[in-house]
């Protein structure tokens, strides 16, 4: 089969991912100057290094915090809607949508890795041979070695954690926020990787949200369990689920989500799932209508 060639970017991070801090200070810059240049001025009023607020501004786009707007960038919705709730990106859960979002970027490695890298278990040079096979295949202009490795090796930093609760090292600076959700096991005795199957505490919202996406992009409006662990833009390959994992995620929608418009039907003896086609921050907006109710009780 023939694929259509696409525009891929690569790099930009400066190999740094994301770190604790880093999206809270960019976010105040944005809304104090209307703007995010990675200029030397820049990164001495955020104590960052010139290389680290070049990373930030890519992760700030990367993350779906700002958006084209007249006379440049402005800040999108989501990003509003996580400043006023979360303005210091300490929930978990506004982490899994700046999951969701980052890992939708196509062209980029963050959207082959969740999407359509297949292998559960790999080292790290498994890993980037199937990037630049990939891109060499899709990409108007495919990556040189050197970068393919580069993102690969931000990616894995980014999110693959040692085994346990106690999923980030306080005691490295490096550390990643996406290394919390659990969605990548690195072995560290034998030098490997491996995918969760269940990945702890998705919040039935992104799963939602997800499921919401899958539909519009696919066209598809009801989704039987298996189309949703096996499609592209699907929770079994942006959110990692197996298909028990699905199964009880589907298994917490309640009356309240079916009074919304979410549902489950059982057709040809398929169970299949119905979710309204709403944006992210619309399911954002429910997760955190929901924690605050639940931290009231």
């Amino acid at each position: 089969m023939t694929h259509a060639l696409t525009k891929f970017r690569f790099g930009g991070h400066a190999t740094f991912p994301v770190r604790y801090g880093w999206l809270p200070k960019g976010l105040e810059r944005l809304l104090e100057t209307g703007k995010f240049t990675p200029t030397a001025e820049t990164a001495d009023d955020l104590g960052l290094g010139s290389k680290m607020a070049e990373s930030l501004a890519y992760w700030l786009n990367e993350v779906g915090l700002t958006a084209p707007g007249r006379g440049g960038i402005q800040l999108s919705p989501l990003a509003s809607l996580i400043h006023t709730h979360d303005p210091y990106f300490e929930r978990p859960g506004t982490w899994w949508f700046l999951h969701l979002m980052l890992a939708r970027r196509e062209g980029t490695v963050w959207g082959w890795f969740f999407n359509d890298y297949n292998d559960r278990i790999f080292d790290r040079p498994t890993c980037t041979d199937a990037f630049l096979q990939f891109t060499r295949s899709r990409a108007i202009r495919p990556p040189s070695a050197a970068m393919a490795q580069r993102d690969v090796a931000c990616l894995l930093s980014a999110y693959a954690a040692r085994p346990g609760v106690d999923v980030v090292d306080p005691d490295d600076i490096g550390a990643c926020p996406f290394r919390e959700l659990g969605l990548l096991i690195r072995h560290d005795a034998v030098n490997r990787f491996e995918r969760a199957r269940r990945p702890h505490a998705v919040p039935i919202e992104v799963f939602l949200a997800v499921v919401a996406l899958l539909s519009h992009d696919t066209g598809i409006t009801s989704l039987s369990l298996r189309e949703l662990a096996t499609l592209r833009g699907g929770p079994g390959r942006m959110l990692c689920m197996g298909l028990d994992a699905i199964e009880t995620q589907v298994g917490k929608i309640g009356s309240k989500r079916y009074l919304e418009g979410t549902r489950t039907e059982t057709i040809a003896g398929e169970r299949r799932l119905m979710v309204p086609q709403h944006a992210p921050e619309h399911w954002l907006a429910k997760l955190y209508d929901r924690v605050g109710a639940e931290a009231q009780r």
